[in-house]
């Protein structure tokens, strides 16, 4: 699993040696309100998924559930993406966004699919070339769904009786119930039995802290790699920076909640504990 969290070199000479599109996940900061880099330069072969966007869907009520199969199979093909792509996702705070693309195409079946680790900003101070265009191209892009990416409230409930592990990946004041949530109707605390890892503790400087270093972490927090996991954070894209970092320490059954806390914390009828 750890060839798939590829270095800025990694990246570069892999672009020398095979044809490689580069997908950049765009995401506004859902906590502070701060836009995404949109108008700023990108990586060379570079296209955009927004998560904002075409990235999620939004006939949910919820802020970035995951897009059909087809939907999303649709978008990509427009961008020139075909199911036999070699793809890199990253995004242009390093380590954020990224995770969550990378989980959304391994769940429509992608095969060959890398993640940047420190995105563009490891990528521009390593002093590699930018551009100010973009790479389009109209192609097909079949789909071939693959269970366990993703998993539901109901599944979720069901956890809470058995030996999955839930993981949240938001910060201790909101995971214990101290602050309020920061959308409006959502309920604060976390659900009955849940460990918690803030998704940055994993990080250092926009990058994956080492195997070894992460390997520690979960292991302080009481998680066991090997039972199942079911990650889960405020809209569903931080838990996939938690979920990625556990297939790299080596568990085998990770999922991420795509509803995550904004559903959980919204339904009177799901527990909630605070502490």
């Amino acid at each position: 699993m750890s060839s798939a969290l590829l270095q800025v070199g990694e990246l570069a000479s892999k672009m020398q040696e095979l044809p490689v599109t580069l997908l950049r996940a765009l995401m506004d900061d859902p906590l502070t309100q701060t836009p995404d880099k949109r108008n700023a330069m990108v990586l060379p072969a570079s296209v955009d998924i927004d998560l904002d966007g075409e990235g999620s869907d939004h006939s949910k009520g919820l802020p970035h559930t995951m897009p059909s199969a087809q939907n999303l199979a649709l978008y990509l093909g427009k961008t020139g993406i075909t199911a036999n792509t070699t793809v890199v996702v990253y995004d242009t705070r390093g380590i954020f966004s990224a995770p969550r693309v990378w989980w959304m195409l391994k769940a429509i079946g992608h095969k060959s699919v890398f993640l940047l680790d420190g995105g563009q900003p490891a990528w521009q101070s390593a002093g590699l070339p930018v551009s100010e265009q973009q790479f389009y191209g109209k192609l097909t892009y079949q789909a071939s769904p693959s269970e366990g990416w993703f998993v539901n409230a109901d599944s979720v409930v069901s956890a809470l009786e058995s030996n999955v592990q839930l993981l949240d990946a938001r910060n201790k004041p909101r995971f214990r119930g101290e602050v309020s949530e920061p959308r409006v109707g959502v309920r604060s605390g976390h659900m009955p039995g849940a460990f918690n890892i803030p998704y940055g503790d994993l990080l250092s400087d926009g990058h994956y802290l080492p195997i070894d270093s992460l390997k520690r972490i979960f292991d302080q927090s009481k998680i066991d790699l090997s039972l199942p996991i079911i990650c889960s954070c405020g809209s569903g894209i931080t838990a996939c920076v938690v979920a990625f970092a556990a297939l790299l320490c080596g568990a085998k059954d990770v999922s991420v909640y795509d509803g995550s806390w904004s559903e959980w914390g919204a339904n009177e009828s799901y527990p909630v504990a605070v502490g």
